[in-house]
Order: C-alpha cells, then sequence, then structure tokens
C-alpha cells in the first residue's frame, strides 16, 4: 500500500512539476534578483524578457545589451538562442516557478547561483 501511494505522488510531481507551457509567454519585467541567496541592489527597471506564443524571445538587460532568437521549452527549462550573436549561443534556464503573474528562473554564472523573480506586464 505504501509503495503505491509513493508511486502515485511520485509521478503527480513529476508530471506536475513541468511548467504549463500556456503560462510561460507574455512580457516579462524583473522585479528582484538574487545571487547566492544575497539581494542583489540593482537597478532592474531596463530588464525585460519577452517570449512570444510562436516561439520567439527578446531580451533587455541593464544597459544597452539585447538578444533576441527562438527558445523552447523541455520540462522545466528555459532554452534561450541568441542569434544576434555569431556563432549563436543557447542560454538555458531553469523555471523555478511560473504563474499568471510571476516567473522565476534559476541561473549559473561560473559557480554562483542566480535566481531572476519577474512580474507579467498587463
Amino acid at each position: 500500500m505504501r509503495r503505491t501511494v509513493f508511486s502515485v505522488l511520485v509521478l503527480a510531481c513529476l508530471w506536475g512539476c513541468s511548467p504549463d507551457p500556456a503560462l510561460v509567454p507574455g512580457t516579462w519585467k524583473a522585479a528582484a534578483f538574487f545571487e547566492d541567496h544575497k539581494r542583489v541592489k540593482t537597478p532592474l527597471d531596463s530588464v525585460a524578457l519577452v517570449l512570444s506564443p510562436e516561439g520567439g524571445y527578446s531580451f533587455s538587460s541593464i544597459g544597452y545589451y539585447r538578444e533576441s532568437g527562438p527558445y523552447r521549452l523541455s520540462g522545466t527549462y528555459l532554452h534561450l538562442t541568441d542569434t544576434t550573436d555569431n556563432p549563436h549561443r543557447e542560454h538555458t534556464v531553469k523555471i523555478l516557478h511560473v504563474s499568471s503573474d510571476t516567473l522565476k528562473l534559476l541561473m549559473r554564472s561560473g559557480e554562483k547561483r542566480q535566481v531572476l523573480f519577474l512580474a507579467k506586464e498587463k
């Protein structure tokens, strides 16, 4: 009996842990940025990620940094291929949480763990 309940819970988690692909597209604005579990105080007003339902993205960051190209979802991972650079570069980030108004992404910069919180624009 315990084995059956455990198996059902594991399968439910695996099935339920993947983000709903319908919630991912939209215009997302950065709300907070953490590095190694500490909030980084930096201006985030220009940081945005736009994910189209057709599979294209554009990203703008602090200063004049911009990139764009196609994206794809694979389980809890978001793969972004920057086609503005030659050769094209793929960035992979983990979706920690997505809802109708919040997107939380896990990134790595060397050994540093970075988490970006984004809010969906209405």
